[in-house]
């Protein structure tokens, strides 16, 4: 199981996280999209329509979803960050992938400044909601940007993933390291999505991550 790719409380500059970016850059350059939740949320965001859509990541790194969704006909995406760190990598992968002037980069936490973040049709938490306790409301402030649909994925919660994660987080503890790894319960993150109108319409179970869509309800 990877680690989220960055606490969703504060903005950082650290040297791991320089190194995470050059490392996520380098192999999806060399290799393409990694990841089976990846790329289960970018067939489900591309079966509702991509033509003219607008895309926001939040907590997308160096933004390799959003840039899959652009390829493949999304209008604009904007990566929401609280690590500065990607901004140089994630604009050097728009510019490989010739998305430049529809991929933008920026520095803002959803959870303290949602002000910041405009309203986007699809709305990405890839391995975002276990990297911070206030998972939940990070997801339901995301919903309350999502005009079409919410795609998340997070850790199962089943017994060898929580065992994992316990183990995980003590070694954490062990080096000195100040991030933790959270489980929230499906149920949790679906009543937050909930709060603004979305439902769970659909959700895929791997070995560790699960993937699910939120959308709104319909009258």
């Amino acid at each position: 199981m990877g680690a989220c790719p960055a606490p969703v409380a504060r903005v950082s500059r650290s040297t791991s996280s320089a190194r995470r970016a050059r490392r996520e850059l380098r192999r999806y350059l060399k290799k393409g999209l990694g990841g089976g939740d990846a790329r289960l949320i970018v067939a489900w965001a591309e079966d509702g329509g991509l033509e003219g859509a607008t895309v926001a990541e939040v907590g997308g790194g160096i933004g390799q979803v959003q840039v899959e969704l652009l390829r493949r006909g999304a209008a604009s995406g904007t990566i929401v960050e609280v690590v500065f760190a990607y901004a140089g990598p994630a604009a050097e992968l728009a510019e490989a992938t010739a998305v430049t002037d529809r991929s933008s980069f920026l520095l803002a936490d959803l959870l303290e400044t949602p002000e910041a973040v405009e309203p986007a049709d699809i709305v990405v938490l890839r391995r975002v909601v276990c990297c911070s306790a206030a998972g939940p409301a990070l997801l339901a402030a995301a919903a309350g940007k999502t005009r079409r649909t919410l795609l998340a994925s997070y850790p199962r919660d089943r017994a060898l993933v929580r065992t994992f994660v316990r183990v995980q987080n003590v070694l954490f503890g062990l080096v000195r390291r100040r991030f933790r790894v959270y489980m929230h319960a499906p149920a949790e993150l679906e009543r937050s999505a909930a709060e603004h109108g979305l439902r769970r319409t659909r959700a895929a179970r791997g070995a560790i991550w699960e993937t699910a869509q939120f959308e709104p309800v319909r009258s």
